[in-house]
């Protein structure tokens, strides 16, 4: 047996470079992984998220962030989530009274949880059912009715 060549002639040796043909699965993943996330961003700028939602869908990602505010005494998100009638309403919350009667019932029995709400869409209206508790007041279970409207393309959540 030669001594200068391996016993498997199917073994590349050590010493020699390897071919591109070596890199070709890697570079066709690569390829692939190129194309999908262009794709996926492509899409994304063309039709943003919220617009992919249907009408139940964004009506609760509004009631969902009316929520989510009076977690996070987030004022202005909580103010976005309502019709400008009812922002504009005498009675509507200033950003203090907000944060100090939020920060009271989060202190004493945790942030809202929402676990299910019921949707019911019709044109530009919309009546939605949240069940909700607090997060430290699970067996104290809540049930709350809103209205809520299509102003100026988005879903606000509109007692007026």
């Amino acid at each position: 047996m030669n001594e200068d060549r391996p016993e498997h002639a199917d073994v590349p040796d050590d010493d020699q470079p390897r071919s591109w043909k070596a890199a070709l699965p890697m570079i066709i993943a690569g390829t692939l992984v190129v194309v999908l996330v262009a794709w996926v961003v492509i899409a994304s700028l063309v039709k943003p998220s919220d617009e992919r939602l249907n009408d139940s869908a964004q009506v609760q990602h509004t009631v969902n962030d009316m929520y989510s505010a009076m977690g996070t005494l987030n004022y202005d998100q909580y103010r976005d989530a309502f019709c400008a009638s009812d922002v504009a309403a005498s009675d509507f919350p200033t950003s203090v009274a907000f944060a100090e009667q939020n920060r009271a019932d989060n202190e004493a029995n945790g942030k809202v949880v929402v676990p299910s709400m019921e949707v019911e869409v019709t044109g530009e209206n919309a009546t939605v059912t949240a069940h909700w508790n607090r997060e430290k007041t699970e067996n104290d279970k809540q049930t709350t009715s809103l209205t809520l409207i299509r102003e100026n393309g988005d879903w606000k959540v509109c007692k007026r």
